[in-house]
């Protein structure tokens, strides 16, 4: 039996899942950068273009001071992606 495409089809989810996991640690460290404090990575979120991070009200409060620096960067550093929102 040839299982090939099976291989195939599971190697193209492996590389999807990476390179969400790379746009999770990239909106982390933009965000950290911006706002001075540790954002853990399993406490973000993707839907659609809009980015929320699980957090305290003072980082919340933070992110939003920072937003537009933080949507530029985003958009600078990740092409292929267009972020409009972060919350």
């Amino acid at each position: 039996m040839d299982y090939n495409h099976i291989s195939s089809f599971l190697s193209g989810i492996k590389k999807n899942l990476f390179k969400n996991r790379e746009y999770y640690e990239i909106i982390a460290s933009i965000v950290e950068r911006h706002i001075g404090l540790v954002i853990n990575v399993k406490l973000i979120k993707i839907k659609g273009s809009i980015i929320t991070i699980q957090s305290s009200p003072i980082i919340k409060n933070e992110i939003l001071i920072h937003k537009e620096g933080i949507l530029k960067d985003l958009k600078d550093l990740l092409l292929d992606k267009n972020f409009k929102d972060i919350n």
